[in-house]
């Protein structure tokens, strides 16, 4: 038996690290799978809020051209 794992204990410690990695890739494919989708929503909603500032800023500028145009 010794000397059965010390032929063979380079490839009994790969397997061994091969179902390791399987596994954790396993359990967590549904996360890596919802990364995309994820960096999407992160980049839209960065989008909209950039949108959202700028046409806060519009806004402004076009009270400012009003309430310029009432004291001429």
């Amino acid at each position: 038996m010794k000397d059965f794992f010390y032929k063979n204990n380079d490839i009994i410690v790969v397997l061994i690290i091969l179902i390791a990695a399987g596994f954790l890739i396993y359990n967590r494919i549904g996360i890596i799978m919802d990364y995309p989708a994820k960096l999407a929503e992160q980049q839209q909603a960065k989008a909209q809020a950039a949108q959202e500032i700028e046409d806060g800023e519009a806004l402004e500028d076009t009270e400012n051209v009003k309430e310029t145009d009432k004291n001429q």
